[in-house]
């Protein structure tokens, strides 16, 4: 355990320099200790009596908000100790990325979760705006539910709520970040397909599930259809649609 926690500080996943964690963002919406918000490891597991947890705490920083962990070696050290863990969502003991380390996070593996859909049961059971991603690390990957960066499709009322260039497509029931005024399917971001819908054309993303347009849609969640018009012509596949 010693020399993981050496090799977390190398790689900085805890972000502690000027930060006394008292001001951290705790809104991520995380029913467990596991995958709060976090800037430090001292933000994370409150109710633990430091060194009883089986490994030591974690703020991984290449999460969204920041998401407490703790390092381990195999899942039966996730929801080891009393106090660790609040709810019967299963954990596993992962890599994450590119770090090497062992930690536990929220599982949404197959096996965990009851044959629920993956996507939906990280948004029904720990919050609407998380997704089910692979973990990375090579042939130890596992299924995990973590934060994501909503992007297209995300609920707004003004162009504020949404990332980076996106803007806010109110004529959309709930709002809709996107791109406006797409010509065709070269003016959209990845992933996304140019419609013409409620009198206005936008990039509207792609799906494969009704769980795909859910993902930070809540109260006004979309559809998974192919029954658009497709600007480009065509029938490129399905794209999440808020029908009002």
């Amino acid at each position: 355990m010693h020399k993981l926690s050496t090799l977390l500080a190398a790689l900085s996943l805890a972000v502690a320099c000027g930060d006394d964690g008292d001001d951290h963002d705790d809104t991520n919406g995380s029913p467990e200790q596991a995958g709060a918000a976090c800037h430090a490891p001292d933000d994370c597991y409150p109710d633990v009596d430091e060194g009883d947890l089986q490994g030591a705490a974690v703020c991984i920083d290449r999460v969204e908000g920041g998401y407490c962990s703790h390092e381990c070696v195999t899942d039966d050290d996730c929801c080891a100790v009393e106090g660790e863990c609040e709810t019967d969502i299963h954990q596993v003991c992962s890599p994450f990325e590119s770090t090497g380390m062992m930690m536990c996070f929220l599982s949404c593996e197959a096996d965990d979760i009851d044959g629920e859909d993956a996507q939906a049961f990280c948004q029904d059971h720990v919050s609407p705006d998380w997704m089910c991603r692979s973990s990375g690390g090579g042939n130890q990957n596992r299924d995990i539910c973590v934060p994501g960066e909503c992007g297209v499709g995300e609920h707004c009322a003004a162009d504020a709520d949404c990332n980076g260039d996106l803007v806010c497509v109110t004529e959309v029931d709930g709002g809709y970040c996107t791109a406006r005024d797409c010509g065709s399917d070269g003016d959209c971001p990845p992933d996304t397909h140019c419609v013409a819908h409620n009198d206005v054309n936008y990039c509207a993303r792609s799906c494969t599930a009704d769980s795909d347009c859910t993902y930070c849609r809540e109260g006004a969640e979309a559809t998974c259809t192919s029954d658009v018009e497709f600007v480009d012509g065509s029938t490129p596949g399905e794209v999440c649609i808020r029908n009002d």
